[in-house]
């Protein structure tokens, strides 16, 4: 089938179950928000593979966009949040996520079908961990220096302590990732340098 089939089909069945969970709609693009918390959910079509996708994010405002500027939360996308995924379909592996629209009318039934028997599962283990600020988010940060993830995430969770309060943390998060930052990522080695030694510093000063 195609992109208009699929989109009415989520129209019908996908949107109103995230509006029944206090998602706003914009087009394909779905937000809850719980000041500073953005929830995000965006359909991505691509018609010429005959396929689309969920992808999920959660970001902080406090956090600001990449540029530090004040993000509006009212228009933030999933490629803007700091932590971000997909629903995965599973048909293939566990990391695919294309749902296919289908040949027919029932197949791209039965992926929207399975897209909505999935949604509360995954969209819960993935939203359901960074949902209250600050105490989820501190959480997270500190099972991060417990299994330390890429050096750019680290900076982002010693961000996330210092704006939670614990300058500790936000400078723990930064010794650990040194070692592993690449030798050309310059200016990521210069803001971990400089939350080590201040770790104030990891607090974003948005314009």
């Amino acid at each position: 089938m195609d992109k208009q089939t699929t989109t009415a089909l989520l129209r019908e069945h996908f949107f109103p179950l995230l509006k029944g969970q206090g998602f706003a709609r914009n087009g394909d693009v779905l937000r809850r928000a719980d000041d500073p918390v953005v929830h995000v959910v965006e359909v991505v079509h691509q018609p010429r593979r005959g396929v689309f996708r969920i992808d999920v994010g959660v970001h902080l405002t406090l956090l600001g966009d990449i540029s530090r500027h004040v993000i509006d939360p009212t228009k933030i996308r999933e490629a803007d949040c700091a932590w971000r995924s997909s629903i995965i379909p599973g048909f293939r592996n566990n990391h695919d996520p294309d749902f296919v629209y289908g040949s027919t009318a029932e197949q791209a039934q039965e992926s929207v079908s399975f897209l909505v028997s999935e949604w509360d599962r995954q969209s819960s283990a993935f939203f359901g961990r960074l949902a209250t600020w600050p105490q989820d988010f501190h959480e997270a940060a500190r099972a991060a220096v417990v299994d330390p993830p890429h050096p750019a995430h680290l900076l982002t969770w010693a961000r996330v302590a210092a704006l939670a309060g614990d300058l500790e943390l936000a400078r723990r998060c930064a010794e650990i990732s040194l070692p592993s930052v690449p030798e050309r990522a310059t200016g990521l080695r210069a803001d971990l340098e400089a939350i080590v030694n201040d770790p104030s510093t990891a607090v974003p000063q948005l314009r």
